[in-house]
């Protein structure tokens, strides 16, 4: 028995649970925590109540056997496990953020968007500002259909924020709320698979990315954000879940950042938490749905999560990717992909 059959079992000891319960419960990918449950309902250890899975009396024994007893929670409750509130410095952002965020354009499929609620924003911004890498420096988003670059000019902390971004609802929006609030933040159209310009190279102190989840794409990200770099002990910040990227890929990932000599310095575990809540995704025919076990009922939570991760550059950049690629839907999907469309 591996660590997730015994992880998705202790929680079934406990409760009763929806499959996106189920999926926060455990640290594997989706395609792997799928295909258990479809194995233990074929050996009879789970069946469904029309609403959620639960554990047979063949599955209740089959722990037993196994001495696997229920699930215990330590997360703290408050902070959701973050470890980050929105405190005073950042209650007034926080505040009109709410304001700017209610008018937001709503997320597409077509760039395999997610958006995150307010206060992870507000947490990421907190984050950033409390490992030096917002305060007085000049900050660069690859995208940001969550929004957080307003977030972080309404802190009025950072000398200059600029975002590149596919989608050009959201530039427009960016742009917009910047110039009516008449905050330092600048949007622009930008497609990652071709270089950026010149005038972006070797200006930033700080990078954020929420990268698709592809090695590829992973990769194209992090190599576009690094060109915008000054140099050793800038610093940049991104997601990665677990979801949609088995250890495997994980391991791709870190060994890319180091050959661009990008160091992890911080990791903090399902940091970001996204708004992939109602019908939307029963009706998109994703994976996750259409090789579940059971018949799924629409998440009224924002049960998808990624992990946070902090790099530095300790020394001079080596660049993966420098010239324009013609991926296509490649560029979003691969065999770990559950919640997005080939």
């Amino acid at each position: 028995m591996d660590r997730v059959e015994e992880q998705l079992l202790r929680t079934l000891l406990k409760s009763s649970k929806s499959l996106w319960e189920l999926i926060n419960h455990q640290d594997g990918d989706i395609k792997h925590t799928i295909e258990i449950l479809n194995k233990f309902k074929s050996n009879g250890l789970i069946g469904s109540d029309g609403e959620r899975i639960v554990l047979t009396e063949k599955g209740i024994a089959f722990a037993h056997e196994y001495m696997i007893s229920p699930e215990r929670n330590f997360t703290c409750s408050y902070c959701e496990g973050t470890g980050y509130v929105v405190s005073d410095l950042f209650s007034t952002a926080t505040n009109k953020f709410k304001e700017v965020f209610k008018e937001r354009p709503r997320a597409i499929a077509d760039f395999d968007q997610g958006i995150v609620p307010p206060e992870v924003s507000v947490r990421r911004a907190e984050f950033v500002y409390q490992r030096g890498d917002l305060e007085n420096k000049k900050i660069f988003f690859l995208g940001d259909d969550d929004l957080t670059s307003i977030v972080m000019a309404l802190t009025g902390l950072p000398d200059e924020i600029h975002v590149v971004e596919i989608d050009s609802r959201i530039v427009n929006y960016i742009n917009s709320v910047a110039d009516k609030m008449s905050l330092n933040v600048k949007a622009e159209l930008f497609d990652a698979r071709k270089p950026l310009r010149k005038e972006l190279c070797g200006k930033f102190d700080t990078f954020l990315t929420d990268p698709v989840e592809t090695v590829p794409g992973i990769r194209l990200f992090i190599s576009r954000c690094v060109t915008v770099l000054k140099g050793k002990g800038s610093a940049g910040y991104f997601g990665l879940s677990h979801y949609e990227s088995s250890l495997k890929k994980w391991f791709g990932v870190e060994k890319d950042l180091l050959d661009t000599n990008l160091v992890i310095t911080d990791v903090v575990r399902d940091f970001n938490k996204y708004l992939l809540v109602g019908e939307r995704i029963i009706e998109k025919g994703f994976r996750v749905v259409q090789e579940a076990p059971f018949e799924v009922k629409a998440p009224d939570y924002p049960w998808y999560r990624s992990t946070f991760f902090r790099v530095e550059l300790v020394g001079e950049p080596h660049l993966l990717i420098t010239e324009e690629v013609q991926w296509k839907r490649e560029l979003y999907f691969d065999e770990d992909t559950y919640v997005a469309l080939p």
